[in-house]
């Protein structure tokens, strides 16, 4: 199974990162994708990516890092890009964390779209109480030249169908397993199954039974398992199909 969206660069995982990395694998997993948040974070998850099998990595400013973004300094990291760079992410608008800077994270949005437009690679959202301005945007864009994964989704199902019908995709987390979670309970049974694909967001999201501890890639299992259940449908199959989502999107092959 592919975990399309963890944080292996975090902190949190410094002193114990290659088990980590062996029990993902362990479990039979195939595949991980570590993510850039900023610059620093995105030259961190290129070095775990290129020092491990079956490891990519994505680089970006995330909205809450919005006033560090240097448009020269992401183009650089990728125009240094190795093989294993998969997409540019996570970016997006994030109004929960801060409302009083919108245009300068719709900038640097922006700016970073036009950059994976460019240079041919999909992006990975991370959108929170911002998903009209995300889909305005997104929306001037289409049809969409790139591909575009709405990171954790947490918002309507009325507003993920209109996002499929753009040809966004969606990503879902360990939080569909919480017992609040009734909105994404609703969306992961009734969205077509070609639409979405899996990721932890470790070390945060840990799915239930284990929320509040830290969440790691193995536990992708967790919310598949999860998923399938909710759907009744085989969890091998469920798995096999949004793998293979994931794969064509960010055009990845395994070892």
């Amino acid at each position: 199974m592919i975990d399309t969206h963890c944080h292996l660069n975090d902190s949190q995982f410094d002193n114990d990162l290659d088990s980590v990395i062996n029990n993902f694998f362990l479990s039979g997993g195939k595949a991980l994708i570590c993510v850039g948040a900023d610059f620093s974070s995105s030259m961190k998850a290129k070095m775990i990516a290129e020092s491990n099998d079956n490891i990519y990595y994505t680089i970006g400013v995330h909205p809450d890092d919005c006033d560090t973004y240097s448009q020269s300094e992401m183009e650089d990291l990728i125009l240094t890009k190795s093989d294993k760079l998969v997409a540019i992410g996570e970016i997006g608008l994030d109004y929960f964390h801060n409302k009083l800077n919108k245009a300068k994270q719709i900038e640097v949005f922006v700016s970073q779209i036009n950059l994976a437009i460019k240079y041919n690679l999909p992006i990975v959202i991370h959108c929170r109480d911002a998903y009209q301005d995300v889909y305005n945007i997104l929306k001037e864009y289409a049809p969409l030249k790139i591909g575009v994964v709405m990171h954790c989704y947490s918002g309507s199902l009325e507003f993920a169908n209109q996002l499929i019908k753009l040809g966004v995709k969606l990503s879902f987390t360990g939080s569909v397993t919480f017992k609040n979670a009734i909105k994404a309970k609703e969306i992961v049974q009734k969205i077509p199954l070609d639409t979405f694909f899996f990721e932890t967001d470790a070390p945060y999201l840990t799915p239930e039974p284990n929320r509040g501890k830290r969440n790691e890639p193995k536990n992708v299992f967790d919310t598949a398992k999860y998923v399938a259940n909710l759907r009744q449908i085989d969890v091998k199959r469920l798995i096999k199909i949004t793998d293979e989502n994931a794969k064509k999107f960010f055009n990845i092959k395994f070892m």
